[in-house]
């Protein structure tokens, strides 16, 4: 599903048929200091890390609002910077349950970690759509000599 807020992509599960199961990545992204970056052999002036924070699950309801999600979000942790979306329904038109969410939720917070997020919706605190670069960070830890 292609939408444009988050209130679109709910209005575009409700009308599909299916009942559709919101699942989110809550993460905080830190900035990298320049040293570490330029010892991993980054480039990217604006790149930093990523910590996924919790996860949460709801189905798709008439009227919800990013700002339901965030008040929710904020009541657990505030420290959260970016909202990951993604959504699952069942082929049989059942709403997912809570088995099967946490099921997506695991495989979805390792593929944030993994930086594999071309299938969610990446949020910023207000609901509005951000556009993020995710690279794989080298596994090799750096040594200390």
């Amino acid at each position: 599903m292609n939408a444009t807020n988050f209130e679109d992509l709910v209005n575009q599960c409700l009308l599909s048929g299916f009942k559709h199961r919101m699942l989110y990545v809550f993460v905080r992204v830190s900035a990298m200091d320049e040293a570490a970056r330029l010892e991993m052999g980054i480039e990217d002036e604006d790149a930093g890390f990523v910590q996924v924070l919790f996860d949460a699950h709801q189905s798709a309801e008439p009227g919800l609002k990013f700002e339901q999600v965030r008040e929710v979000a904020d009541a657990h942790s505030p420290d959260w910077t970016l909202c990951m979306v993604g959504i699952a329904k069942n082929s049989d038109a059942s709403l997912p349950t809570e088995e099967q969410a946490q099921s997506f939720l695991a495989d979805m917070r390792e593929r944030v970690l993994a930086g594999d997020i071309d299938d969610f919706a990446v949020l910023d605190r207000d609901g509005k759509p951000v556009t993020v670069d995710a690279e794989d960070v080298p596994s090799e830890s750096p040594t200390i000599n």
